[in-house]
C-alpha cells in the first residue's frame, strides 16, 4: 500500500482500508517503542536508570549545570523522552492509541509527514512541560505527547465534510466552528486534566508517578497545528476510520 499522495491530491481506495491494516510507518514507530522497552527490560535496572539521565526529559537540565547527564542531552531529550515508557501498561496504551489515531493520519498525510506530526507534537509537549516546570527535578517520559498530537490531527479527518467521492478534512475555521469536533476536544481536555490531577510522570521504572498532562496538552496543540501546516492544499478525501 502506497503512502504517496497522488498528484491531484486525491487518495485511492486503499486509504479507506480498515484501521488494523495500519500503514508501515505506524507499525514501525510502535516497533521502535517496543524494541527500546524490551532492550532496557533485558539490560536491567542499571541501564534503565542510565536511560533516564541520558534520554528522559527533565526541566532541571536547563537550569542546573551540575545535573548528571551526557553532554548534549538537553538538546536531544525533548525528542528522545518519547522512546521511554514506565511499564508495560504505559507502553501498551500508548501503542494502541498510536495505532488508532496514527493510522488515519498516516494514510492521509503519508509516512514522512506523519512522522513530522509525531515529532512536532512531542517537541511542543516537551516545551510545555519545560515551561510549566522550569528548573524542577522531575523525569518526563513516554510517547503520550506525540499520541495526543495524532489524536488532534485525526479530529479534522473524523469529522470531515462530505464531498463527492468521499470526505475531506475540516479546514481550521471549520474545526473551530464544528460542534462535534469541539465537543470531542472538550471531552478529551476534561479527561486529560482530570487524570493529570494525580501528579507528574516520575521515575518510570519504579511503577510510580502520574500523568504528564502538560505534555499531553502541548502535544495536542502541536499535532493540530502540524497537521494543518502539512496537510495537502488540495481538498483530498479523508480516509474512513
Amino acid at each position: 500500500m502506497s503512502d504517496q499522495i497522488p498528484p491531484d491530491g486525491v487518495r485511492s481506495s486503499a486509504s479507506t482500508a480498515p484501521v488494523f491494516n495500519a500503514p508501515a510507518a505506524v507499525l514501525a514507530v510502535i516497533a521502535v517503542l517496543v524494541a527500546v522497552h524490551v532492550l532496557l527490560f533485558i539490560l536491567g535496572e542499571g541501564w534503565q536508570v542510565w536511560s533516564l539521565y541520558a534520554l528522559a526529559l527533565n526541566p532541571v537540565r536547563f537550569t542546573d549545570p551540575g545535573f548528571p547527564m551526557p553532554a548534549g542531552a538537553a538538546y536531544w531529550s525533548p525528542f528522545t523522552y518519547m522512546l521511554l515508557h514506565g511499564d508495560w501498561m504505559h507502553l501498551t496504551f500508548n501503542s494502541l492509541w498510536l495505532l488508532v489515531f496514527g493510522t488515519p493520519v498516516a494514510r492521509y498525510l503519508g509516512s514522512p509527514r506523519f512522522l513530522l506530526v509525531c515529532l512536532a507534537a512531542g517537541l511542543v509537549g516537551a516545551l510545555a512541560s519545560i515551561a510549566l516546570h522550569w528548573g524542577q527535578m522531575v523525569f518526563v517520559i513516554g510517547a503520550s505527547g506525540a499520541v495526543s498530537g495524532l489524536l488532534a490531527a485525526a479530529i479534522p479527518l473524523m469529522y470531515g465534510k462530505r464531498v463527492m467521492g468521499g470526505a475531506r478534512p475540516l479546514t481550521f475555521s471549520e474545526f473551530l466552528a464544528s460542534p462535534r469536533a469541539l465537543m470531542f476536544t472538550a471531552i478529551w481536555l476534561a479527561l486529560t486534566l482530570f487524570s493529570g490531577a494525580a501528579g507528574w510522570t516520575g521515575n518510570s521504572f519504579m511503577s510510580e508517578g502520574g500523568i504528564a498532562w502538560e505534555a499531553h496538552l502541548g502535544g495536542f496543540v502541536g499535532g493540530l497545528l502540524a497537521f494543518y501546516a502539512l496537510a495537502p492544499r488540495a481538498r483530498a478525501p479523508a480516509p474512513k476510520l
